[in-house]
């Protein structure tokens, strides 16, 4: 039994480093052939020196092609000729939930939210004894809500792997649990399915907490 433990312990210490190392290569491979055939379609035949440096320049082409489409999608046009694609990927079937899906996970990690939560929270949900991870919207919102009381706050309880696909519910303001982890984090967490948890709150999640005990 120790012997599997320490061969699981090791993948998952191996694992991040040979999935970053795997990217990185595959990027610089990708970047060599995209160059090589961009020149010898315009026929132009590099020098011998020129061979190593050609990923690199493949890379930066890329970077400066992603820089370009952020300007367009700045302006009118480019707002145009994105929503005319964004229609056309969502119109395909199957398709349509892969691109949704990598569309919303990158708004949310990428993005900049018109919404800023106050903070991460736990509220017992979708029952009690069950605690779930949302995120502060609006505290306080009875008296604009009439003719709910005061003493209530608006969360949104999020859904893996796509946070924005979750809930608004308004719960009394003293159910709500706050947690002392930033907002990336928590987004972290749920885009993960609940694997990722801040290092640190781990450790002490893990020495403090017990049966019946919310883990905040």
């Amino acid at each position: 039994m120790k012997l599997q433990r320490y061969l699981v312990t090791g993948l998952l210490a191996l694992l991040p480093l040979a999935v970053t190392i795997y990217v990185l290569v595959w990027v610089y491979n990708s970047s060599a052939g995209i160059i090589t055939r961009l020149l010898e379609f315009i026929r132009i035949q590099p020098s011998g020196w020129l061979l190593p440096l050609l990923p690199v320049l493949g890379i930066l082409v890329a970077l400066l092609l992603i820089l370009v489409i952020g300007l367009l999608a700045g302006n009118y046009v480019g707002r145009v000729l994105i929503g005319v694609i964004d229609r056309s990927m969502k119109s395909i079937p199957l398709v349509r939930e892969v691109y949704n899906a990598v569309q919303q996970i990158s708004q949310t990690l990428l993005g900049q939210p018109e919404v800023q939560f106050q903070r991460a929270a736990l509220i017992e949900y979708p029952r009690k004894g069950l605690y779930t991870l949302c995120f502060v919207a609006n505290p306080n919102v009875g008296y604009r809500l009439p003719p709910l009381p005061e003493g209530f706050t608006v969360v949104l309880v999020p859904t893996s792997p796509v946070p924005a696909s979750g809930m608004a519910i308004i719960v009394p303001t003293e159910d709500v649990i706050p947690l002392e982890i930033s907002i990336e984090d928590a987004l972290k967490y749920v885009v993960s399915g609940g694997f990722i948890l801040p290092p640190e709150k781990a450790h002490q999640l893990k020495a403090t907490s017990s049966p019946g005990r919310p883990m905040v």
